[in-house]
């Protein structure tokens, strides 16, 4: 398989595993206005962005698994407990922000890998709408960190 394939199979199922921690992320914050909005966004821009993809690697005749990986599912509990236990809200901006980079660094890597390569444009928009989430997670730290 070619390494734009592996490539763009990666970020696939990172994308899953997003979509899935803020899923499970948002049963857990259900009482706390401020995440609810920001989980809902992401949830729905996540499974946007799974939609385009996987639509664009069936066009190319890629079959992908719609199962996120082992290691995201073990994140996910981790981050429960800990929240459980702390209930800092600066803590789970902190997490935001690191599961948000690590997807910007896939989609850096898959529109490198797509460069020249039709149909898969609408990467470069996507990476751009995890950076304003990101800088929206990090405005909101901010902001809580003050008051």
């Amino acid at each position: 398989m070619s390494d734009h394939i592996d490539t763009l199979k990666k970020l696939h199922t990172r994308l899953i595993d997003s979509r899935d921690g803020y899923r499970e992320s948002r049963k857990q914050v259900s009482d706390e206005a401020a995440f609810v909005g920001f989980f809902d966004q992401r949830i729905a821009e996540r499974e946007k962005f799974h939609t385009e993809l996987h639509r664009q690697l069936g066009v190319d005749g890629v079959d992908v698994s719609e199962e996120g990986s082992a290691a995201a599912s073990a994140h996910r509990g981790w981050l429960k407990l800990r929240d459980a236990v702390t209930g800092d809200n600066e803590a789970v901006y902190d997490e935001i922000i690191n599961g948000e980079s690590a997807l910007v660094e896939n989609y850096d890597d898959a529109i490198k890998a797509t460069a020249g390569r039709p149909g898969y444009e609408f990467l470069t928009e996507q990476r751009a709408s995890v950076q304003r989430a990101i800088d929206e997670a990090k405005a909101e730290k901010a902001r809580h960190a003050v008051a």
